[in-house]
């Protein structure tokens, strides 16, 4: 009876409608599904390309960075041992090219650094593979790369090392930058600095010299003055002791103006010297001064020309020499072979040369002194110059360099050789005198005998020895002679005696008022009368404290009888 109901067309209808409309609603479901699905692909979508886009442009924004910084970066795997990064800085800054880097081993970089660094790197190369680090490393490592082109060129690398998980070391990084300006700055900065403390030692050393051989020349005055006296006893030369003290003297005063020439406080007194004649002099005086052991050997070429010098510096230059040699032989038994010949150089036929960048050309004399002693390292010989610098026990420092000091003065060269356990060679060169040179110096001066003077001289010195020899040899030369111990006593004597008083002998450095000072008193009252200054100090640097003054002249401290002779004449009897 229902069935029948449901065949009914109204109840088909209703049927079919309900089967219609849960139909529609499926389908209206699915293609909400379907909306949203498209809806968030689509979206997904523009978030990978929009993610996508970014990664490019950060990409491209990297290179760019990469291809325009000045500094190389550089990413290195330890275990497959290949480079993941190189930037494009590192192919500008090595010359080599991304195939010529990657086709490269550890090794073969390695051997790309400078020897002097090359060792250090590997320390560190060995340190941080052997340690257990439980994190990351950096630090800063300085050293010289071998461009393509040949040419070492500092580089700063600041090196990071990545550990794995279990702390070994995966991957080694860093950024590097030339620095071969700034290193080469610095070196220039180094070098200013070395010349300022160099001046600087120069000064103090120039105002320690001043001083001892102010005080040294006035003992040697004592020394040198009562010999002559004691010579004149007995009628002059008498070739034993006092003429041997006499020397000596000499020598000594000629030591300590070396002193003050080194220091730069005095000048050179230029004349014609035969190289020879000094040598074969200072071997004969400094044979008593060497070991027994040690045996002098001479080898001098014919006609030998002359140099133009200082004769009191060329005698320093070979005592320098020959005590060094000496004193490198030591105990033991040894030669020191002096050699002197003419030769005609020309650049680069002296390899070691001192001061570096000297040089003789032309026509020279050369003076060689070997030894047969304990030689020097390549260290030593690098060092044997500095004025300070010393491998003796008894710390004489100075020797060497006022060898060379006294050697670039002369406008010459020093060339050292020399080999550990088989001796030095020292080679000094100096550049011939022209034979058409005729000048003559001190050694070549005819020094006047006989002067006999007249008159009162008026002597002042604090020094109670200087006074009387003074005046001992001034009154055998005919003065009356006056004494006073300072200047102000010199004034007062001077103002009471004015009348008097031919000439004045001066010391500069006195008490309660210098010589100096008491000259330009003097002077206010009588400006023509005659002032002999003497003093152990330079000559150079007493006249032009002094001035330019007429009637006055300078002899220096230690003198001998007849250069003071010479002094009284030449201010009484001044040229016309």
């Amino acid at each position: 009876m229902i069935l029948d109901r449901f065949r009914e067309p109204a109840a088909l209808r209703l049927l079919s409608e309900d089967v219609t409309f849960q139909s529609l609603a499926w389908w209206m479901s699915a293609c909400g599904a379907a909306l949203a699905w498209l809806v968030m692909h689509r979206r997904r979508n523009a978030v990978i390309r929009a993610a996508r886009a970014e990664s490019e442009l950060a990409r491209t924004r990297l290179k760019q960075i990469l291809q325009h910084s000045r500094e190389a970066l550089y990413q290195f795997n330890l275990k497959s041992r290949q480079f993941e990064l190189l930037s494009p800085a590192c192919f500008s800054l090595t010359g080599y090219t991304d195939r010529e880097i990657r086709g490269m081993c550890a090794e073969d970089l390695l051997q790309l650094v400078h020897p002097q660094e090359r060792a250090r790197i590997q320390k560190l190369i060995g340190k941080l593979s052997s340690r257990s680090p439980d994190r990351d490393w950096n630090g800063l490592v300085k050293y010289r790369f071998l461009h393509k082109d040949g040419e070492y060129r500092w580089l700063s690398d600041h090196v990071y090392v990545g550990c794995d998980a279990d702390g070994a070391a995966a991957r080694l990084g860093g950024s590097v930058r030339e620095i071969t300006r700034i290193v080469r700055q610095e070196e220039r900065i180094q070098i200013l600095e070395r010349k300022f403390q160099e001046s600087q030692k120069m000064a103090g050393l120039g105002l320690l010299a001043s001083g001892i051989a102010h005080d040294f020349n006035n003992l040697m005055t004592v020394v040198l003055g009562n010999a002559e006296l004691a010579l004149l006893e007995k009628g002059g030369l008498d070739g034993g002791p006092l003429d041997e003290i006499k020397r000596t003297s000499l020598r000594a005063a000629e030591l300590a103006n070396q002193m003050l020439v080194y220091a730069g406080k005095t000048t050179l007194v230029v004349s014609r010297i035969n190289l020879g004649s000094v040598v074969r002099e200072m071997g004969v005086l400094l044979d008593v001064s060497i070991s027994k052991k040690v045996t002098i050997e001479y080898s001098f070429d014919d006609e030998l020309a002359h140099i133009r010098g200082d004769v009191s510096q060329i005698r320093q230059v070979v005592m320098n020499l020959i005590t060094n040699a000496s004193e490198a032989i030591g105990d033991r038994s040894g030669v020191i072979s002096i050699r002197i010949r003419e030769a005609v150089l020309r650049p680069g036929d002296l390899e070691r040369v001192y001061p570096p960048g000297g040089a003789v050309d032309g026509r020279c004399v050369l003076l060689e002194v070997s030894d047969t002693g304990c030689g020097m390292d390549e260290q030593t010989v690098q060092k044997i110059f500095d004025p300070l610098y010393t491998t003796k026990v008894s710390g004489r420092g100075l020797g060497l360099a006022a060898l060379l000091n006294a050697v670039q003065r002369h406008q010459g060269v020093v060339e050292v050789e020399s080999t550990v356990g088989k001796g030095t060679v020292f080679r000094v060169c100096f550049p011939a005198a022209e034979l058409v040179d005729s000048e003559t110096g001190p050694d070549d001066a005819v020094v006047p005998s006989g002067f006999q003077g007249a008159g009162t001289v008026l002597i002042a010195d604090d020094e109670e020895a200087i006074r009387m020899l003074a005046s001992v040899m001034l009154q055998r030369m005919g003065f009356r002679v006056i004494t006073v111990a300072d200047g102000l006593e010199l004034v007062d004597r001077y103002a009471e005696q004015a009348d008097e008083i031919t000439c004045l002998l001066l010391d500069v450095n006195m008490p309660n008022l210098s010589g100096l000072e008491a000259a330009e008193r003097i002077r206010a009252m009588n400006s023509a009368v005659p002032i002999l200054f003497m003093s152990g100090y330079p000559r150079e640097e007493i006249m032009k404290r002094c001035g330019p003054q007429p009637h006055s002249e300078f002899i220096k401290k230690p003198f001998e009888r007849t250069a003071l002779s010479e002094a009284i004449r030449s201010v009484l009897e001044p040229p016309c």
